[in-house]
């Protein structure tokens, strides 16, 4: 029987294959001037990498045995999708700003357990860190909200 490790390492480079070989059917470019399948491509052959290393790599120790009665967290998982939901669906309304803002708060607040303010303050930052650098720098069109940001 395989390790959940192996499982992840196989799923991985099956996957890993199977996008750079959909990658190569566009073009690829060169470094210089890449096409449409450059970035794809070598991603997925990344992927391929990280998947070969943990098939290689044996674990040091086995992992630890969960206790019957401990908790596996799926809880926060099940509210990190449902925040990621929220966050797709409230995007076009609310705008890039605004959901990002809220999404990242529940994340840090939730999830990782952080104080309010720190939440606030981080979510604040990233937020507009990301809008300046996307919107602004790199000339990406963002939805914008009611608000007009």
């Amino acid at each position: 029987m395989m390790s959940r490790d192996r499982v992840a390492a196989v799923t991985l480079l099956v996957l890993g294959s199977g996008g750079a070989l959909e990658a190569r059917r566009l073009t690829l470019g060169s470094a210089g001037n890449p096409g449409p399948g450059f970035f794809p491509f070598w991603l997925a052959l990344g992927l391929c990498a990280v998947a070969i290393a943990l098939l290689l790599v044996r674990p040091a120790a086995p992992p630890p045995a969960v206790a019957s009665g401990e908790r596996l967290g799926s809880g926060k998982v099940v509210l990190a999708l449902a925040a990621s939901a929220v966050y797709a669906f409230i995007l076009p309304l609310l705008g890039f700003v605004a959901s990002t803002f809220l999404f990242l708060l529940v994340m840090l607040t939730a999830i990782e357990l952080r104080r309010w303010a720190s939440s606030v303050v981080i979510a604040a930052m990233t937020a507009a860190v990301c809008h300046v650098l996307f919107k602004t720098w790199l000339n990406v069109q963002l939805p914008s909200g009611p608000w007009g940001f």
